[in-house]
């Protein structure tokens, strides 16, 4: 008997002073118990284990150094640990996400412990002709073009003008090697500036178009005219070496170099255009995506890359833009 009561008067007391303790969790309990009342055991078990769920999950959720944020049905859940730079940002019906600003054209953003330094890159008086629409030194892995197609003996490295594709001569016949990536949701814009080497009397061509992740290609390219003056030619490949078809060939006028290579997504259509000054385009070719080459879902692959037909070929990617 004694036992009982003492058991009661415990539990009772332990009750009391979690109620105190966890107040400010807002804690739902089944039974209100006023001063004065003869409690039953029943409900104050009911309220203690309730009182226990509620502390349980209120728990900070995550490893050391998490962000909490409420997850549902009053429970804790973290962001993190988060690394240098990396901030919590929304996303719209979901958990808030850590990540690292992302860096426009003319930006730097420069991550340290607890620091976040956003200069502006290059607009400065004597900064270059093209400092506004050029971006950073582009790298293999900061355009996203990891991935070979029909590599050979190509190699890619990252120079101190941007990435270079270096590709031994396919003598006089058809070799499109280059890189990709998958290509990002439309509406979109890719916008490079490419500088080519070579030595050609033949159709050597450096250029940016479309990969279908099987087999077919639908690319620009800036193409010597063989051995003429370089031209502009927007290209189907059945594959790697078949040109099926030439959608559309500029007129020899010599483009200089470096130059302004954008192809385009809008949703309905896919567009290729040029440009001397990087900020102004002159489209050359756009056809509805449903009718095009590659079919409406083949335009999946972004791909950078070379025919190098009449010469070993260097194609130099020193600007990349995605807008």
């Amino acid at each position: 008997m004694h036992s009982n009561t003492y058991r009661g008067i415990l539990v009772t007391v332990t009750w009391l002073l979690l109620s105190s303790i966890y107040s400010a969790n807002a804690c739902t309990l089944p039974f209100t118990l006023t001063n004065g009342q003869a409690a039953d055991a029943t409900q104050v078990m009911a309220n203690y284990n309730a009182l226990l769920n509620c502390v349980n999950s209120a728990v900070p959720g995550g490893p050391t150094n998490s962000v909490q944020y409420n997850s549902g049905s009053g429970n804790l859940a973290g962001v993190g640990p988060l690394t240098n730079g990396q901030v919590m940002i929304g996303s719209t019906g979901g958990a808030p996400q850590a990540q690292t600003l992302s860096a426009g054209s003319g930006i730097t953003i420069t991550n340290g412990p607890g620091s976040i330094i956003i200069s502006n890159a290059g607009s400065a008086s004597g900064a270059g002709l093209y400092s506004q629409v050029m971006s950073t030194t582009p790298t293999s892995a900061g355009t996203g073009l990891t991935t070979w197609l029909n590599q050979g003996s190509g190699v890619v490295t990252d120079s101190a003008v941007g990435m270079c594709i270096d590709v031994p001569s396919s003598g006089s016949t058809a070799n499109f090697s280059g890189r990709y990536m998958a290509a990002p949701m439309p509406p979109y814009k890719i916008t490079t500036l490419v500088a080519v080497t070579r030595n050609s009397s033949s159709f050597s061509g450096v250029g940016i178009g479309w990969y279908d992740g099987i087999g077919k290609l639908h690319t620009l390219n800036y193409t010597t005219n063989g051995g003429g003056a370089p031209i502009f030619q927007v290209l189907r490949w059945t594959n790697v070496t078949t040109v099926s078809a030439v959608d559309v060939a500029s007129s020899a006028n010599a483009f200089p170099q470096p130059v302004w290579l954008q192809i385009a997504d809008d949703g309905t259509n896919v567009s290729f255009s040029f440009s001397q000054d990087g900020a102004n385009f002159l489209p050359i070719f756009s056809v509805a995506k449903a009718s095009g080459f590659l079919g409406s879902s083949g335009y999946s692959n972004i791909i950078f890359g070379i025919n190098p037909q009449g010469s070993r070929t260097l194609g130099t990617v020193m600007s990349w833009r995605q807008n």
